[in-house]
């Protein structure tokens, strides 16, 4: 018997360290029109970003279904394996409804569903922690608690081009009270208590990143960051070369994939800070 950990793509989570942690993903569907995507199986992120600049149709977003949910958890249960599913804020994604309807198809199974509060590479934090402990043999009761605690531990922190995406797509949440200055204005942006909330009015794109550099520094050293972009290579490289110093651990770096990104848009940049 043994703890598997499952989370959703709305993670960001990179395959590699999926794959090294043994961590399964189940993907969100985006459509572009009537054409549906598997993220991240049947749109790779450059692909998606490339339809979003080119195309005419602004793309939608849809929850696994409870089906999909059973058809993952359904040959973990019957391994005899117990289950921690963790997954993108509730009031950001129907995913974690999905995911606790299905865990009811089995009542004899120990599955246990967690709220991060959070998306992207965030969550990914949270499912890596899981991951870490469950791996290391501990409980699922105490893995339950790593993901909890590990998630109350970071703060979540973006910049957008433009708020344009977020306020389509319905997941503009407290951001809201900035959009009168829409065009005037670049907020630094950050997730509380699992909704999008302004956290500072930036005139700039240069001084809003460097008001993000200055929000990373202040803290540190942090025990964790996890940097979470769709930018140019060249303010890719200065970021990861400015946060990998402040953190005790490896930095984590990832690009937004379809379904965060149908909600970012192009040209985010953002990081999860895990405290320790």
């Amino acid at each position: 018997m043994a703890v598997q950990i499952v989370t959703d793509s709305t993670s960001d989570l990179p395959d590699d360290l999926a794959k090294k942690l043994g961590i399964t993903v189940i993907p969100l569907t985006v459509f572009f029109g009537e054409q549906a995507f598997k993220d991240g199986v049947d749109l790779t992120k450059e692909e998606f970003f490339e339809r979003l600049a080119t195309g005419n149709v602004l793309p939608r977003t849809t929850q696994p279904t409870v089906g999909e949910f059973v058809e993952i958890y359904k040959p973990l249960v019957e391994a005899g394996d117990e289950i921690v599913s963790v997954h993108v804020s509730g009031k950001l994604s129907g995913t974690i409804n999905s995911a606790q309807s299905a865990a009811l198809e089995f009542p004899d199974a120990k599955i246990e569903i967690v709220d991060s509060g959070l998306a992207s590479l965030a969550l990914a934090l949270v499912a890596k922690a899981a991951a870490e402990a469950a791996n290391g043999g501990a409980s699922q009761a105490d893995v339950v608690k790593v993901a909890k605690d590990t998630a109350g531990h970071i703060d979540l922190y973006f910049v957008l081009d433009t708020l344009e995406f977020l306020q389509k797509g319905g997941r503009i949440g407290k951001a809201q009270a900035v959009l009168g200055g829409l065009l005037s204005i670049k907020p630094v942006l950050k997730v509380v208590d699992g909704e999008i909330h302004p956290h500072e009015k930036v005139r700039t794109r240069a001084k809003a990143l460097q008001r993000m550099r200055d929000i990373a520094k202040a803290g540190s050293p942090h025990a964790e960051i996890a940097f979470i972009h769709v930018a140019t290579p060249e303010e890719t490289k200065l970021f990861e070369e400015y946060l990998a110093p402040l953190a005790t651990e490896p930095l984590i770096s990832g690009r937004i994939g379809s379904v965060v990104g149908t909600y970012t848009g192009p040209g985010v940049v953002g990081f999860a800070l895990r405290r320790a």
